[in-house]
């Protein structure tokens, strides 16, 4: 039986669901190799129970620590406002967030296609306040499936990328509606446009491994101007990936500050819609 639970898997992903295992190695690698930053034990555990060529990511990155990092506060704050919100996690993949920030009584909507849910059930440990739901994030019925009774905190780490602009503007307005009045925060991160040119015309890493297209980028004035189309969004912060933890370096924190330079690397963005008094 043991060996049986220890038995490594080996994912049935291509394209975009692939891509889960991308934000695992940094996970996974920063818990390993910078612990006093980012520990994440049980992303360790899934990626050793995996069966996959992780090198084909290249070296292993701090981005995607940096973001979990950054996302784990930020609903951690919520949380304290709003101890049984639910967190809808819109393309989570195979995140280990719901037990980085669990406090005993947050209910978690996990809102991810067929295939990563599958994978997700052969990996993670189930949880009565744990609801895996498999639909595509721009599925017009999310919001039938939101309830923001309790309070609302929307993460959808990694995931508007592989979106259009106008899909990621209709996302934010089916939250905007499904939250009922209640005040909700929304957490997302905007790849730099130049990356996102990059990926259309085909972004083959070091190792051999094809991006997907990656359709949506902005600067942070295209986060802000994309959030002004959206009725009550404001846009809260917009650290870059590379300013969000100073200390971890220094030289692109200040560069960061620059204005012509500081809009164009990756953006972490905190949003909210303010409550509605009726």
């Amino acid at each position: 039986m043991e060996a049986e639970m220890m038995a490594r898997i080996v994912p049935d992903l291509t394209g975009v669901p692939e891509t889960l295992l991308w934000p695992l190695r940094s996970r996974a690698g920063m818990s390993v190799l910078e612990r006093e930053f980012f520990d994440d034990p049980m992303a360790v555990e899934l990626y050793n129970r995996i069966d996959y060529d992780f090198a084909r990511f290249g070296p292993v990155t701090q981005w995607a620590a940096i973001r979990a990092k950054y996302s784990d506060a930020l609903i951690n704050t919520y949380l304290n406002r709003f101890p049984e919100a639910q967190v809808v996690a819109l393309g989570e993949g195979i995140e280990t967030q719901f037990w980085r920030v669990d406090n005993g009584r947050v209910r978690w909507l996990c809102v991810e296609l067929p295939e990563t849910i599958t994978l997700r059930r052969q990996l993670l440990p189930e949880s009565n306040r744990l609801t895996e739901l498999p639909l595509s994030a721009t599925d017009p019925t999310l919001g039938d499936h939101i309830d923001p009774s309790r309070g609302l905190f929307v993460t959808a780490a990694g995931l508007f990328m592989y979106l259009t602009e106008e899909d990621v503007r209709e996302l934010l307005m089916r939250i905007g509606e499904a939250r009922d009045g209640q005040e909700t925060e929304v957490f997302f991160d905007a790849m730099s446009p130049r990356l996102s040119r990059k990926s259309l015309k085909g972004w083959t890493l070091e190792n051999g491994y094809v991006a997907p297209r990656m359709p949506f980028g902005a600067t942070r004035r295209g986060v802000r101007k994309l959030a002004k189309s959206v009725p009550g969004l404001l846009v809260e912060a917009t650290p870059l990936y590379v300013s969000a933890y100073p200390e971890r370096s220094r030289l692109f924190s200040v560069l960061g500050k620059v204005p012509f330079l500081g809009d164009y690397p990756p953006t972490l963005v905190h949003a909210r819609f303010p409550a509605v008094e009726w």
